[in-house]
């Protein structure tokens, strides 16, 4: 754990806490080209306790957003998933269930990793959204062009848009970040609980606005990000939603259109002049951008603006940033900042857009459909299932179903009532299928056999009713093949018409867009399968494109509607697929797709060099995060921590040298005033109160009470925050 107070991290100027990869945020950009082969051999180096608001300890794990690993599945870095979580300590833990250090990697020849614009991350608690993020770019052999010259395709121009928090435990959004570079400028977002909660659940929320204390207009210690480009030439930018929460970001340049040419690491048909694009947390674009020979040789380096707003989805309440396009002989204006109404990125009409964010009837309604959208005259709103793949996709493959599962999201945030567990031995690492019998907590659906006679069957807890969801280990299980190799169709249904439209990424592997639809009314996954299956045919009666397909690994379910996507049953493993909206994915909006079987001839999968049917030595976290562990030690740095209510926090420490005293203040906590000094042997444990009912307090203090405070003054205290939501 560091502080932003040093280059290479200093964010919007704000001192705070973050995770850096090498002490910088992003993190290294990793650029390999086709052929090669990536080894990165990861350490966790994070000290300190205040790592994960949500409450998880401060192992982590790394995570290669896009890329399939088809022989590689112990590589894909979800912890209870692919592997066990990595320890600080490393092989010093006397439990260690990793290597180390962790040799991530892949082939991108073998392991399906083709040219294009993939991230890396963190896939533990929050840390993605306290900076451990970066880049990842494979380039072509060749030069991608849609002309056949003046093309510069430099990974230097990428964008890594990123909303920027006030604290690692204050989920208020306060900045916009572009390559780990923003600004705030006099006045600052500032909220309560239940802003915060409305926020995260993706429902939006408008923020206060308050004076910035930190604003020093003469003295910056950040710059916005610069990109120099000459005119009359082509330039290849790869932009990538780092987004942490529900918070979509629109692009568009100054006087300048654009050309996509990629989504997701894959090549689209091109969709030209372009005024502006949006994006969701875990989408990528490619864009190329025609610089002009007519520029103001005088004037001021144009403004690449982007844009979100913290209310979804009436587009209140904005935050923005901007990077720097400076053509030969510009000037940079190094006082701007922009200023909380976002003065001048309202983008005047007519406007042509691709990727809308999905939350408004009477724009798809009105999209512009393929083909019209090859017309670059033509104006309005581009939609993901109206794109084509460049190249052509046989018909009878994608057609050759397995089966077709249903997936409702609802109020609570779950796959169809479901929040996702997870088992002391990863998914992955399980063998045979359950491991072990009488401690297993799996739910959903089997299936086995290849097409047309796949039979499917699903289980669910029986503790689940129509209006409480469960706590499972939801796990979708698919055959493996290699030849004539089936696909799995899955419906995605968002049946709540102002929820978020939830980004969905799957792991392993692209799924294509074959469908999706938008309605006026209520639906649920009831309704969507009457309408998919009435008709003569009794299935796929929903209309679905087989023509090209546009390929995805993240994509916005529209609310009040649904996606269709089909993946190929190719890459056998344990695959997580969630939503990418950080609060969401902790608190359970996730599930397993598995292909293959470990137990199975010729459908077992690779797990590498880490050990099978052996329990982490860390414990999976509960949906919604904790009980949780404070180490309780001396000289520690001071622990801070958010839980749910009813949450129980453990003190952990081993010699009989520590105990716990509950602190009656903050003022007591600075000045570690203590009353208990006798030594106790650890553990110790606090249950945080169950209801938050205005009679009891958000924030509880605690301190070592050994040496009269001297242990306190040594760091052995904490803070504790008890909120409905804490991610």
């Amino acid at each position: 754990m560091l502080k932003s107070d040093a280059d290479g991290r200093r964010a919007d100027g704000r001192i705070r806490s973050v995770l850096a990869y090498n002490g910088q945020i992003p993190g290294p950009p990793i650029v390999i080209c086709e052929g090669d082969e990536l080894l990165v051999n990861f350490k966790n180096n994070i000290t300190g306790n205040m790592t994960n608001v949500d409450g998880s300890s401060n192992v982590t794990t790394l995570h290669f957003h896009g890329i399939r690993e088809k022989t590689r599945p112990w590589s894909d870095g979800v912890p209870f998933v692919s592997q066990c979580p990595i320890t600080p300590e490393g092989q010093d833990h006397p439990k260690n269930r990793n290597p180390f250090p962790f040799p991530y990697g892949f082939n991108t020849d073998v392991d399906g990793a083709p040219a294009g614009t993939y991230w890396y991350h963190s896939h533990v608690g929050a840390q993605r959204t306290n900076g451990a993020y970066g880049a990842l770019i494979i380039k072509e052999k060749g030069t991608y062009a849609i002309v056949e010259e003046n093309i510069i395709d430099d990974p230097a121009n990428t964008l890594v848009l990123q909303e920027w928090y006030e604290s690692s435990t204050n989920q208020v959004p306060v900045s916009l970040l572009v390559n780990g570079n923003g600004r705030i400028g006099e006045l600052i977002n500032t909220g309560d609980d239940e802003q915060i909660t409305a926020h995260l659940k993706g429902k939006g929320a408008c923020f206060n606005l308050t004076e910035n204390k930190h604003f020093h207009p003469d003295n910056f210690t950040t710059n916005y990000t610069e990109f120099h480009v000459k005119p009359g030439y082509q330039y290849r930018f790869r932009v990538i939603g780092a987004i942490s929460q529900n918070l979509p970001l629109r692009l568009s340049i100054e006087n300048h259109t654009f050309t996509a040419i990629a989504m997701d690491s894959r090549n689209i048909q091109p969709v030209t002049n372009l005024t502006d694009l949006w994006l969701a947390a875990g989408e990528r674009y490619d864009i190329l951008v025609n610089t002009t020979e007519e520029y103001d040789q005088s004037g001021m380096a144009y403004k690449i603006k982007v844009i979100g707003y913290t209310d979804q989805p009436d587009n209140h309440c904005p935050l923005c940033t901007i990077a720097w396009l400076k053509y030969p002989k510009q000037y940079i204006d190094y006082t701007y900042v922009t200023d909380s109404a976002c003065t001048g990125f309202h983008l005047p009409s007519p406007l042509r857009t691709l990727n809308p964010v999905p939350n408004k009837y009477t724009a798809w309604k009105n999209r512009i459909k393929y083909p019209h959208w090859k017309y670059p005259s033509t104006i309005g709103g581009i939609f993901i299932a109206d794109l084509r793949e460049p190249k052509s996709k046989s018909k009878s493959t994608i057609t050759n179903l397995a089966n077709t599962q249903y997936i409702e999201f609802d109020g609570n945030i779950t796959f169809n009532g479901l929040r996702m567990s997870y088992p002391p031995v990863p998914f992955l690492l399980q063998y045979p299928f359950f491991y072990p019998a009488d401690k297993t907590d799996r739910c959903g659906s089997t299936c086995n056999g290849q097409p047309p006679k796949t039979k499917c069957t699903t289980k669910n807890p029986a503790t689940c009713t129509a209006n409480k969801y469960c706590n499972c280990q939801h796990v979708v299980k698919e055959p493996w093949a290699s030849v004539n190799v089936p696909w799995v169709e899955i419906v995605l249904v968002n049946n709540n018409k102002v929820a978020a439209a939830h980004p969905i990424h799957q792991h392993g592997g692209w799924y294509w867009v074959v469908g999706e639809g938008q309605f006026e009314i209520d639906i649920n996954s009831t309704y969507i399968k009457h309408l998919d299956q009435n008709c003569t045919a009794k299935k796929n009666c929903l209309p679905r494109n087989f023509d090209n397909p546009p390929p995805k690994d993240t994509i916005q379910v529209p609310p009040g509607g649904y996606a269709i996507i089909r993946t190929k049953l190719d890459n056998a493993g344990t695959w997580i697929f969630h939503c990418h909206i950080n609060y969401h994915v902790t608190i359970g909006m996730a599930m397993v797709l598995q292909v293959g079987e470990s137990n199975l001839k010729h459908q077992d999968w690779c797990t590498g060099p880490l050990e099978r049917n052996v329990e982490c030595e860390t414990p999976p976290p509960p949906p919604g995060g904790g009980p949780t562990t404070i180490n309780w030690y001396l000289n520690m740095e001071n622990a801070e921590r958010c839980v749910a209510p009813g949450t129980t926090v453990t003190f952990s420490w081993e010699k009989k040298d520590h105990n716990v005293n509950i602190l009656l203040n903050e003022k007591d906590y600075e000045h570690c005033i203590v009353k208990n000094t006798t030594k106790s042997s650890g553990d110790y444990f606090w249950t945080a109160p169950k209801e938050l009912d205005g009679t009891v307090p958000e924030t509880y203090y605690f301190a070592c009470g050994r040496g009269g405070g001297y242990h306190c003054m040594a760091g052995m205290k904490a803070k504790i925050h008890v909120r409905t939501a804490c991610t």
